[in-house]
């Protein structure tokens, strides 16, 4: 009886567990120009980026969200590494994501 107590016990705790988003470093390439489009907030401009096996190809994705620590200037292509970590709670119709600048891998003229 004891270990089906324990069984029991058990599976309600690894059931009731939420699953845990963890923050993780990636690595960015951001285009030279940013382009218009509809964000979070309405009409903005958004970066162009290419990241996991896109970088280098002639593939680019909006990128809604900002870059914590990062400084774009018109005219040059980034390589950035960024830590991309959950947010808890955000408000609603926000991101639920948060991206902080480790470091700027490169910055070159375009």
């Amino acid at each position: 009886m004891k270990k089906i107590l324990v069984f029991y016990l058990i599976a309600i705790f690894i059931f009731s567990c939420e699953e845990d988003e963890t923050k993780y470093q990636l690595i960015l390439k951001v285009k030279e120009n940013k382009i218009s489009c509809t964000g979070y907030e309405g009409q903005t401009e958004c970066y162009l980026v290419q990241q996991g096996s896109k970088i280098d190809s002639d593939q680019w994705e909006y990128f809604y969200e900002q870059i914590e620590g990062f400084v774009y200037e018109p005219g040059f292509v980034y390589k950035l590494s960024v830590l991309k970590e959950p947010l808890v709670n955000p408000p609603m119709d926000s991101p639920d994501m948060r991206y902080i600048l480790i470091r700027e891998l490169s910055k070159e003229p375009k």
